[in-house]
């Protein structure tokens, strides 16, 4: 009867390479894990001097339309659709847009951050939302404002918003279609900074 050969039947000059094929399948392995659990992960990393340095995973995060209008100097107005976005490291209550998602953190370690993405000229809040870049310091439209980070101490919320005069930086939508967005934040305004990625489902009004 055969039998199967173990390590001590294996040839000598065969056991080095036998050794080598067993670490790379153990690396591979480690390295798939790797990276199936950081696949497709939202979170990001904001500053403060209410919530210090921190990380915070996106546990939920909602975007609905509004319509945002603009009126110059010579009363030209004009529209443009603002897609207002939440990400949070707890579950949003969505059931109501804002009157919902708004409602005061109930944990220290609760954090929700907020910003609206301004569209093109001429749209509305029917209008689908855009992949492109929003940045912080464009004039009206394809603009990231209203930024802001809400935490909890003391039994009440703080709220800081980031200074628009000063606020820099930029959002990338990197996917978008008329269920959800996908894209990267990277903004700052004195000693307050957001940073990271984020998918939000979009909210839409019966």
């Amino acid at each position: 009867m055969p039998r199967h050969r173990t390590l001590e039947t294996i040839p000598a000059f065969n056991r080095p390479f036998t050794f080598a094929l067993v670490v790379l399948a153990l690396g591979c392995a480690l390295l798939v894990a790797g990276c199936g659990k950081g696949a497709g992960g939202s979170g990001l990393h904001v500053k403060s001097p209410a919530t210090g340095e921190k990380d915070v995973p996106v546990k939920s995060s909602y975007a609905y339309a509004v319509t945002k209008t603009f009126t110059d100097t010579s009363n030209k107005i004009t529209t443009a659709s603002a897609y207002r976005t939440y990400a949070a490291n707890y579950d949003l209550d969505a059931t109501n847009f804002s009157m919902t998602m708004d409602k005061p953190l109930t944990s220290d370690d609760q954090v929700r951050v907020e910003f609206s993405l301004v569209g093109d000229q001429g749209t509305d809040e029917k209008a689908p939302p855009k992949a492109g870049t929003y940045s912080a310091k464009a004039d009206k439209f394809m603009k990231v404002e209203t930024v802001g980070i809400v935490s909890r101490k003391g039994g009440a919320d703080n709220k800081v918003w980031l200074d628009r005069g000063s606020l820099a930086g930029e959002v990338k939508i990197t996917s978008a279609s008329a269920d959800e967005i996908s894209g990267d934040i990277d903004v700052n305004a004195g000693d307050t900074s957001i940073k990271g990625s984020f998918t939000a489902k979009i909210l839409k009004r019966k």
